[in-house]
């Protein structure tokens, strides 16, 4: 049995057991206060921000700059996980069976809703196994085509292809994918009529419309910046619903020219559904302290993403997706397999 130190009868401990707690409250404060003295994070645990794709990428991207930025504001470490596989579901399962302990954080974007409203077998439940947490940055597709073509704006390239019925193509990195389905929005709003190609990527779509086998992109401003500010490629249009996009102020937008397309690829974090509501709470205020910081939303706006400064309920626009690709896909006629 280990050696118990009672103080010897008729003397006074050294320290009452209330000054011992005093004196020892330092050593007992979480870490992430003590070293920046700012918002805490719910827990002294390291975090993991789940990304489903791989590292480079737009959304690993954002959630290093936001891993750096939270670790600066709480002085907790984050760490980011890369989760490939499955069209997302690998990434998504691995967050949606964690321990709700505010340990692990999973960044999405339009795929996630896309994938419940096509009734994709994910292996979880979205509404049941995962809380939505902030919307973090979004990202205006940009209608980009080949400078070749003999168009100045979007409405030109409209009258050009319904000139050519059925002859010009699009590409997307996928049946399914955030930029097949936008460009079928597009399509609905102008009454184009494009042939789809599906590639395995986005760097091999923006590679063919450079080469010209296909005619259309609506890519987001990473995938194809370099093309851009080369002149390999052409930009029309920005799909925003309000101001332009800071990486692209001369570009108008689609509303702008006419045309009624407004959408966003967005990304945002969500978590295992249980944390306490006092946590999240904690969570959602090391969030906002991060979020707001001049430097890192000069670097995502560089980088073609606005950042809201005030941000509606995540959860209303998880809904608001998953509806409006419901509607999609059924009256577009697209099964995803």
């Amino acid at each position: 049995m280990p050696e118990q130190n009672y103080p010897r009868p008729g003397c006074a401990p050294a320290l009452t057991r209330r000054a011992a707690l005093l004196l020892a409250a330092p050593a007992l404060l979480p870490r992430r206060a003590r070293a920046q003295g700012g918002t805490p994070w719910p827990t002294d645990k390291p975090v993991r921000i789940v990304v489903t794709l791989a590292p480079g990428g737009t959304a690993d991207f954002l959630a290093r700059s936001l891993s750096q930025r939270l670790q600066e504001v709480t002085g907790n470490n984050f760490v980011v996980e890369n989760r490939t596989g499955g069209s997302g579901a690998v990434g998504w399962q691995a967050a949606a069976r964690a321990t709700p302990d505010a340990t692990t954080l999973l960044v999405i974007d339009n795929s996630l809703p896309i994938a419940a409203a096509a009734g994709r077998d994910i292996g979880f439940n979205l509404a049941r196994d995962l809380e939505p947490v902030r919307l973090l940055a979004q990202y205006a597709p940009i209608v980009v085509v080949n400078p070749s073509l003999p168009v100045a704006d979007l409405p030109a390239f409209v009258e050009y292809a319904k000139a050519r019925p059925g002859s010009l193509f699009y590409g997307s990195n996928g049946i399914g994918s955030v930029t097949h389905l936008q460009t079928e929005l597009l399509q609905a709003a102008t009454g184009m009529r494009l042939n789809h190609v599906s590639y395995r990527g986005m760097a091999q779509a923006a590679t063919d419309l450079v080469g010209g086998q296909v005619q259309l992109f609506l890519p987001v401003f990473p995938t194809v910046a370099g093309q851009l500010r080369g002149g390999a490629l052409k930009p029309l249009a920005v799909g925003t619903e309000g101001p332009r996009v800071p990486a692209l102020p001369n570009v108008p937008s689609a509303r702008e020219q006419g045309i009624d397309f407004a959408e966003q690829t967005w990304f945002g974090l969500m978590a295992p559904r249980g944390i306490p509501p006092e946590a999240m709470a904690a969570m959602g205020a090391a969030l906002a302290a991060a979020c707001s910081g001049e430097a890192f939303r000069r670097r995502l706006e560089e980088g073609g993403a606005t950042v809201p400064e005030n941000p509606p309920p995540f959860g209303e626009t998880v809904t608001r997706e998953v509806a409006l690709w419901t509607r999609v896909l059924r009256e577009r006629n697209i099964v995803l397999e």
